[in-house]
């Protein structure tokens, strides 16, 4: 039979955390909340703990949500089951009404299980609950559902290395360019960059690849071909504001350069996870370049796959 046991409680889970991860308890939902009312709403403190801190993860496709229905061992077996999916199914209903996919959950019930394997009494409120643990998404594939065991909290620091692997640019002069080239030696125009980076997390040690695509200015001596490359170049340290994973970097980054053959000056900027300060005009070396001139472009930064394991050059 329904009964009412008071406002929604939510516990966090203080060792699944990071940026854009999140574990949490919303509990003491009401004894027997199936009976009589199949469609009966979220308890507000739930609903607003989901709209206030789970949906912002999950919003834009960014990330992927696992959620676990319970019940206490008061009743029937299949009785407690159905409790629990109709739970989790609530907590599922109210995130599909703010936008997110439903790609994104995984969810299922168990029923009386974890209370009968932790031993709980007969009614704790602990138990009467929906767990749930998010995270922020390694790589999108609408064909391969989530897996059912909930991933282990990911690597993370604030300790990074960059490298350039290479570059192409490319500057197509315009009117003024060429009205500039006739009374200099300089030319100017469109400027087109694509490039490769790795992005080192020397505590976990794993890399990823990204690659750069932007567009902007740039100008250079008439004398040099419109096209410049530039080869890999070393290792340049850096730190982000909060601890990140390496492949949480993108999609909006900037490239400036300015510079000829082994003596340029290039400075990039990546857009970092919300709540994190994005990582601005960082300095970096890169290889030789084959060209001269300057240029500054705005664009994507694109991770290329998953990280792997990288112990170093």
């Amino acid at each position: 039979m329904f009964r009412a046991t008071g406002p929604g409680k939510v516990e966090l889970y203080a060792d699944f955390s990071g940026v854009g991860v999140l574990g949490a308890l919303l509990y003491n939902f009401d004894f027997d909340d199936f009976a009589d009312l199949k469609y009966r709403p979220l308890k507000p403190e739930h609903a607003n703990f989901l709209s206030d801190k789970v949906v912002p993860l999950l919003e834009n496709d960014s990330g992927n949500i696992w959620m676990q229905g319970s019940a206490s061992r008061i009743g029937t077996n299949a009785w407690n089951m159905e409790l629990s999916q109709t739970r989790v199914g609530r907590a599922v209903a109210f995130l599909q009404t703010k936008g997110i996919k439903p790609e994104q959950i995984q969810d299922h019930a168990v029923g009386e299980e974890l209370a009968d394997a932790e031993g709980h009494i007969d009614d704790d409120p602990r138990d009467r609950s929906v767990r749930l643990w998010v995270l922020p998404k390694f790589q999108f594939d609408p064909i391969v559902p989530l897996p059912r065991k909930v991933p282990r909290t990911p690597p993370t620091t604030r300790h990074f290395k960059i490298a350039m692997v290479e570059n192409l640019s490319y500057t197509q002069a315009l009117k003024f360019g060429k009205v500039l080239a006739k009374v200099s030696k300089i030319g100017g125009g469109v400027a087109f960059e694509s490039s490769i980076f790795m992005i080192w997390d020397t505590r976990n040690k794993i890399v990823c690849f990204y690659v750069y695509i932007g567009l902007g200015i740039g100008a250079g001596l008439r004398i040099a071909p419109p096209a410049a490359a530039t080869t890999h170049g070393p290792w340049n340290d850096f730190t982000t504001e909060k601890p990140i994973s390496c492949w949480q970097f993108g999609q909006w980054a900037r490239f400036t350069t300015i510079g000829a053959f082994s003596k340029s000056l290039n400075w990039i900027s990546m857009e970092t996870p919300k709540g994190v300060d994005n990582v601005d005009s960082l300095s970096i070396n890169t290889g030789m370049t084959l060209g001269a001139g300057t240029s500054t472009t705005v664009g994507d930064l694109i991770r290329i796959d998953k990280p792997v394991r990288y112990d170093g050059p």
